[in-house]
């Protein structure tokens, strides 16, 4: 759960007494040499970038936008109180943010980079399961409202009662729905790729945000491991990679090397007792890793990595138990990524001026790509689907009673 000072969801996790853990202790920097000591600022400098990024964009928002890669490069340059080795490695620090985004600094773009320096999240031990069953609780009363394993292909809509009409199927047998109202809250990439059809078509400034910025590709891997062999009271281990690294976006899968590529792991042993590690990483390294069938190939990609987290250097890695990953650059219902990111030349603005600008319409939209504060979470998807639904009420001639989901009455 991300920025928690500013998500309404939070305030669930004490009424659902859901066990949780701020994952916000300090943590341990690793290159290719190995651990690195408290004189290593490059991050630092990377924190610098970001501020100096954000108030340059905010003066001069006209300013042509740029990688984060480049314009990072440019600002060590013409830095004139950085070390030799800041200067080196703050262009490698600065690649931290592509495991926040999912995309690779050579193509993310400054101008709307997203940097999570500052807020406070926290990992809610079983997942995000109580939030979800409790708000389903009440639509689960009748067994006919939630319709589980329909795949969407068509909506028609129009401006009157029972004027929506869903096709889906199941089991390849069609199914026809009509409605008076209909909320689409697919990814991005499934509307990206044009994967439902609508008729009549997508009102154009619609069309035009839908198709403004792009779809990241985060990936996490989850090992687990006979006994613990990294520091234990440290929450995060944070890999950059040399900055004479060759990996590239040309780079062919076939030569990817773990440790040409920016890493966040985090250490669920600190966070919840398991032996268990879960490495964070971004485009093109999620599609390859994501695409590799074999758990044994998977974890040998990985042991490189793993090696360097160890504590004493003299022992071998412990026998590994388990590993998953998610599949979500492999997954259509995904949309073949995770979640909405600008690269460079990108607009989201496009589509949240859309979205305002056809609020009246039955046919609406929510998900994290809908909203600027909270895009890519799940707090700003949640807020999506409430506006929507208070759309929707206007234009129904319903009366809004001012209650939303967070503030009824909260019974675990």
């Amino acid at each position: 759960m991300h920025e928690t000072s500013q998500n309404k969801l939070a305030q669930l996790i004490s009424k659902l007494g859901i066990d949780y853990w701020y994952d916000d202790g300090p943590p341990l920097y690793y290159t290719r040499e190995g651990l690195r000591g408290p004189q290593f600022k490059a991050k630092k400098v990377a924190d610098e970038f970001a501020d100096y990024c954000e108030v340059f964009y905010t003066k001069n928002p006209d300013a042509p936008d740029r990688s984060i890669l480049d314009f990072m490069k440019e600002f060590v340059d013409e830095h004139l109180l950085l070390t030799d080795e800041e200067r080196r490695w703050a262009p490698q620090a600065i690649r931290e943010v592509e495991l926040w985004l999912g995309a690779s600094m050579e193509e993310a773009s400054a101008k709307f980079m997203s940097y999570s320096g500052l807020e406070r999240n926290l990992y809610m031990k079983g997942g995000y399961d109580k939030i979800i069953d409790w708000t389903a609780k009440p639509l689960l009363e009748d067994p006919e409202i939630i319709r589980l394993g329909e795949l969407v292909g068509g909506i028609q809509w129009g401006p009157e009662d029972d004027s929506i009409v869903v096709h889906s199927t199941k089991d390849n047998q069609p199914s026809t729905y009509r409605a008076d109202a209909v909320v689409v809250t697919v990814p991005l990439g499934v509307l990206r790729r044009e994967m439902i059809s609508f008729s009549p078509a997508l009102p154009t400034s619609i069309h035009a945000g839908i198709h403004s910025f792009s779809y990241g590709a985060l990936g996490k891997v989850f090992v687990e491991f006979r006994s613990v062999f990294w520091p234990l009271e440290n929450d995060h281990f944070v890999y950059y990679p040399s900055p004479t690294s060759t990996s590239t976006l040309s780079t062919p899968p076939s030569s990817f090397s773990i440790l040409n590529f920016a890493t966040e792991t985090a250490n669920l042993y600190v966070m919840s007792g398991s032996n268990q590690l879960c490495v964070q990483i971004c485009e093109p390294l999620t599609q390859h890793i994501e695409s590799m069938m074999s758990p044994s190939s998977i974890y040998e990609f990985f042991e490189p990595l793993f090696s360097l987290l160890r504590v004493d250097q003299t022992k071998p890695l412990p026998e590994m138990v388990s590993i998953e990953m998610t599949h979500w650059t492999q997954d259509p219902l995904a949309g073949y990524g995770s979640y909405s990111i600008e690269k460079v030349g990108d607009d989201p603005r496009i589509l949240y001026d859309a979205l305002e600008e056809h609020k009246g319409q039955r046919l609406q939209f929510a998900g994290e790509h809908c909203i600027f504060e909270g895009n890519g979470c799940v707090n700003g998807a949640f807020e999506t689907g409430e506006r929507a639904a208070r759309n929707l009420l206007r234009t129904l001639g319903v009366v809004y009673d001012g209650k939303d989901t967070t503030t009824k009455s909260v019974s675990p």
